[in-house]
């Protein structure tokens, strides 16, 4: 199976073993499902499944992030262009110095001034070059956070992550496979709930940002709005509503007509515990419950 494009907090790659006994069967993407829609998309894991396992006959992909999105659009359409610039990038970083366990201040100079960079001179590049640029720093940058700064012109203002790369900084094969697989895909960005199709069988998968979320990508999303997707997917015939449970019973009491199960999961990416010890910081991974809430009529 093939890969995201990045780490992305709270991708399901790690879910998908807990999903596949819920998944429609492939007799009945073969008899009842034409379509597949993901209106919080991120990362893509569960596209990447559904792609490969029942090849939809329609595909409709979205997220309120634009910059995101914009990247899945130039690997669509202005693919050479895209790779060359991360080629460029990823050459001329590799080059730089790397010891292990140093700051390596090389490539943290590098990181912070491609950042500058693109934070600030981006009305004078294309889209393609904006946005493979924006991939690059993705690739190097901590730990599948998107984090938006003031200092950073209000866009991505990441800290750099470990730049331990030594061979590559990409997956060259992962960024073909995008390529090939989203030509006949429909790719948006805006509000899910006007970028969301009402299109019969379909089988729509929501992953809105977890309730009380640090990684909310510059995009809150309440309570009142998810009650008001979970709606949405509950007059559906087959739907995921994914989200992190607080252990409150909040899903229990908002779930109408849904079944509902609960995971246990570790986190290594994105929000993680913080521990302060011998003057050194560090992190550890974090454990936490995964809510799905699905109908599959």
């Amino acid at each position: 199976m093939s890969k995201p494009l990045f780490i992305w907090a709270g991708g399901k790659n790690k879910m998908l073993k807990h999903y596949k006994s819920i998944l429609p069967s492939l007799l009945d993407w073969e008899n009842k499902i034409d379509s597949y829609v993901e209106p919080f998309f991120g990362g893509g894991a569960m596209f990447i499944y559904i792609m490969e396992t029942y090849k939809p006959k329609d595909v409709y992909i979205n997220d309120i992030n634009p910059d995101i999105m914009s990247v899945y659009e130039c690997i669509k359409n202005n693919y050479d262009e895209f790779l060359k610039r991360v080629e460029e990038l990823e050459k001329e970083y590799l080059l730089l110095s790397f010891e292990e366990g140093a700051r390596n201040d090389d490539r943290r100079d590098f990181y912070f001034k491609t950042r500058e960079a693109y934070a600030f001179d981006y009305k004078k590049w294309s889209k393609p070059y904006e946005s493979a640029t924006l991939y690059f720093l993705m690739k190097t940058g901590f730990n599948g956070i998107f984090q938006i700064n003031k200092n950073t012109n209000n866009r991505y203002g990441t800290p750099c992550g470990l730049l331990n790369q030594t061979k590559q900084v990409f997956d060259r094969e992962v960024v073909k496979w995008w390529h090939e697989s989203l030509q006949n895909v429909n790719i948006t960005s805006g509000d899910w709930k006007e970028n969301t199709p009402d299109v019969l069988n379909a089988f729509y998968f929501f992953d809105p940002p977890y309730r009380d979320s640090f990684a909310d990508y510059g995009n809150s999303f309440g309570d009142d709005q998810l009650i008001e997707l979970i709606d949405f997917a509950d007059s559906k015939d087959k739907s995921f509503v994914c989200n992190r449970d607080s252990s409150d019973g909040w899903f229990e009491n908002h779930k109408k007509s849904m079944k509902m199960k609960t995971f246990d999961i570790t986190y290594t990416a994105g929000r993680r515990k913080k521990i302060e010890k011998d003057g050194k910081t560090s992190y550890e991974a974090k454990k936490a419950k995964e809510v799905l809430l699905w109908h599959m009529n």
